[in-house]
Parts: structure tokens; sequence; C-alpha cells
């Protein structure tokens, strides 16, 4: 099986937060984050990672697989919410 590359916060990647928010952008990248709001400015502590590998430690996650590019996914507790994300 092929790995789907994606950029996670430094919370998700350690995996002292869950993801929160997905974003597929239009290009195709996808990007986790726990949500939070403090990361670097920069995003420095960003970091690439096997979707796949977030989602056997997520499994929540397989609900979002086929979201299209250019939307994103929030979770709120009982489900993801799906929105146009403008990139």
């Amino acid at each position: 099986m092929t790995e789907t590359t994606a950029i996670a916060c430094a919370h998700v990647f350690k995996d002292e937060r869950r993801v929160t928010v997905v974003v597929h952008h239009t290009d195709g990248v996808w990007q986790l984050v726990c949500g939070q709001h403090d990361h670097p400015s920069d995003c420095s502590d960003f970091v690439a990672v096997g979707l796949e590998h977030l989602s056997e430690r997520q499994s929540n996650l397989e609900a979002i697989r086929d979201l299209p590019r250019g939307w994103m996914a929030e979770y709120i507790p009982g489900g993801w919410t799906r929105f146009a994300h403008d990139d």
C-alpha cells in the first residue's frame, strides 16, 4: 500500500493531542492539526507523516478519508463537520 503523505503539528505527531482539524488543500496536501493556537507563527513545528499512520492511532480519521481537495473538516464531539476551504 502506498502511504499518503500529510503534514501534522508536533502535538499530533508526538501523540500528545488528537487531530481536530483536517485540511485537504487544493494541491493535494493533507494537513492535520490539534486545533490549538500554540504553534510557532511560521509552523516550524509541523512534520511530514503518513496519513495511514495517523489513522491507525486515531480511528475516527477514516471518516474523512474521502474529503475532497479544497475542503476542511473539524471534529466536534459526535462527528466531523465539513466546510469548503479557500486556499
